[in-house]
């Protein structure tokens, strides 16, 4: 890697996740309608440019979406 190269050091990658992971996250008010979830299950497939803003895939919609707000559930990797 070319950090280590040049610092000597090992980089620290521990804030990286396992892609295919289980995740949920926070379905926003004007998406969603009276009496449903408000939390709804995805896939983990990517990172954006954006700080901590994560690319999912819904299943239920077969569509990948932009989420900032997700709980990893890394165990149940697919």
């Amino acid at each position: 890697m070319p950090e280590e190269a040049c610092s000597g050091k090992k980089p620290h990658v521990g804030q990286f996740m396992i892609f295919g992971s289980s995740i949920y996250f926070h379905v926003t008010k004007d998406a969603q309608k009276k009496l449903e979830p408000t939390i709804d299950l995805g896939i983990f497939v990517g990172y954006t440019g954006i700080p901590h803003n994560y690319q999912v895939y819904l299943q239920t919609s077969m569509m990948t979406v932009l989420c900032r707000d997700i709980r990893f559930d890394e165990e149940k990797a697919m």
